[in-house]
């Protein structure tokens, strides 16, 4: 079950990814993913009175709600390093280094802190993901860069930040969620961040949204809701699945994002590209099967 809800989560992160792409330039990084992490508290809500079971809500100790806050402002920030790193980088390559990364310190991590096991398996199902999203880093189709020439080291930190803030709350919803409804937790892990971006946008009076046009908030409000469902479905997982295999599964979504550009706008798909999807298919099948 958790391994289908994160991959269903890194499916909707995709078609989220893909619809802000556009936008990058017109709108910053940190209101397009703070829309996303609006959804996501009002989607768990609406579950959570749907279940009868908004007492979840109060109940969690003060302790819990800390740390649920820190892990899904931590996913937050690591999803605005990534859309930063767009300015000064290829989104594939920027995609390639950060999954990389953020499988790695998962299993590290884990590994080290809450003891997730590291089995041959895994270790083969994570190689063969991520050489698959290595092999597809240049995306569908071969273009020109649109990344700022000489760009590349300029980019390292936020790719590199987004890698260990994904692993940082990854492991702390994993941590927090053995003793939390993992609705409620994802409720109120997402509910900081979102509070936060809503007072910093009324201290600076700097209302993105309001001054946008048709296209781009009709842009801004699918990849909201399909990034709202993503980072549901992402925490939801965490509570049935290891750590180490939830990264995994989850940095397939620039996969998703491929075979969504060659289906919606007929791009096409390389030998090169092809292969590394075949790589990342092997990899989830050894992981979840």
């Amino acid at each position: 079950m958790g391994e289908t809800l994160v991959l269903g989560s890194a499916f909707m992160w995709a078609l989220a990814t893909v619809l802000a792409k556009p936008m990058i330039g017109r709108i910053r990084p940190s209101t397009i993913v703070a829309t996303h992490a609006w959804v996501a508290v009002i989607v768990g809500a609406i579950l959570l009175v749907a279940l009868g079971r908004l007492d979840q809500l109060t109940s969690t100790s003060p302790s819990q709600v800390l740390l649920l806050g820190l892990s899904g402002s931590f996913v937050v920030v690591g999803d605005i390093f990534l859309v930063r790193s767009f300015t000064y980088l290829d989104p594939g390559k920027a995609f390639t280094v950060a999954s990389g990364l953020f499988v790695l310190f998962t299993l590290l991590v884990g590994w080290i802190f809450i003891g997730d096991p590291v089995t041959q398996v895994t270790l083969a199902g994570a190689m063969a993901i991520i050489f698959g999203v290595y092999m597809t880093r240049g995306g569908a189709h071969d273009t020109a860069t649109t990344a700022v020439p000489g760009s590349t080291m300029a980019a390292a930190p936020t790719v590199l930040l987004a890698g260990l803030m994904w692993a940082a709350g990854l492991i702390g919803f994993d941590l927090a969620l053995e003793h939390v409804d993992p609705i409620a937790g994802s409720t109120i892990g997402y509910m900081f961040p979102a509070l936060a971006y809503l007072v910093w946008a009324t201290r600076e009076q700097q209302f993105e949204i309001f001054s946008l046009d048709a296209t781009n908030s009709k842009l801004l409000a699918a990849s909201a809701t399909f990034g709202g469902f993503a980072l549901v479905g992402y925490t939801l997982g965490i509570r049935y699945a290891h750590a180490g295999i939830v990264a995994m599964l989850e940095s397939t979504a620039p996969i998703f994002a491929i075979l969504l550009a060659v289906a919606f706008f007929k791009e096409r798909l390389t030998a090169r590209t092809g292969t590394g999807v075949g790589f990342c298919a092997v990899g989830i099948a050894a992981l979840v099967i």
